[in-house]
């Protein structure tokens, strides 16, 4: 009976947000001068916001330790709020009288604080009369999709992570069929790794075409469902 061999995904999982293996581009360009600037932000803050995985999380944990910030959640801040603060996700620990607190002691230079969220503060859930003024009026900075610079960086380095060389036709080909953002670049990068490593290929584009083939037929049958359950719930209304 033949078996499958098991295999260890080595992959690094966090803590590998240094400077070295961030990719700049044009599409983060204007968040990395923005940065560089924090000490002249508008009312002390600035919010960086962008898709999921566009490399806020990344630009956060340089520009912290650059500045020296201590990085909390805003569901966890301190009644006296002073020096330099990172706030990573902020609606993933959203609190409105923190954030008004926050905004008011950075108008009055007693802090600073960088933000980010995946929407732009215009958009955050607002029940508070006087926040929905401030929430406008915030600094924002957006870090678009990866250009073809930083999602070339990005997909070399995650098949380098993975000790992997494949094939010089292979980033081409993903660059102009896979979707563009770092976490497709992810998942596109884990699958022909498993797939490759299943099959004791190497990487070429006979096996890539094949993960993205199965990633478009999986994505095909969830857009398909969701439509479904769209249907059902519009019959059932």
């Amino acid at each position: 009976m033949k078996t499958r061999q098991l295999w260890l995904d080595l992959t690094p999982k966090g803590g590998a947000f240094r400077r070295e293996t961030f990719v700049e581009g044009q599409s983060n360009a204007m968040a990395r001068k923005a940065l560089a600037e924090w000490q002249a932000w508008p009312g002390g803050l600035l919010t960086l916001t962008g898709p999921a995985g566009c490399g806020k999380s990344h630009l956060g944990h340089l520009w912290a330790a650059q500045s020296g910030a201590t990085a909390c959640h805003l569901n966890e801040l301190p009644r006296d709020l002073c020096g330099v603060l990172w706030l990573d996700d902020t609606l993933a620990h959203y609190d409105e009288a923190a954030l008004f607190r926050l905004i008011n002691a950075a108008a009055k230079g007693q802090v600073r604080a960088l933000l980010s969220a995946r929407t732009s503060p215009r958009l955050w859930p607002c029940t508070l009369p006087d926040l929905t003024s401030r929430l406008a009026a915030m600094h924002t900075m957006a870090i678009e999709e990866p250009d073809d610079a930083v999602l070339t960086g990005v997909l070399l380095k995650l098949f380098a992570d993975r000790q992997i060389n494949p094939a010089p036709s292979v980033l081409p080909f993903l660059l102009q069929r896979m979707e563009r953002s770092t976490l497709a670049a992810l998942e596109t990068v884990q699958r022909i790794h498993a797939l490759g490593h299943d099959r004791r290929q190497n990487i070429r584009l006979p096996l890539v075409r094949t993960v993205l083939a199965q990633m478009q037929t999986q994505n095909g049958d969830v857009h398909k469902e969701n439509d479904g359950l769209q249907t059902q719930c519009k019959e059932a209304g």
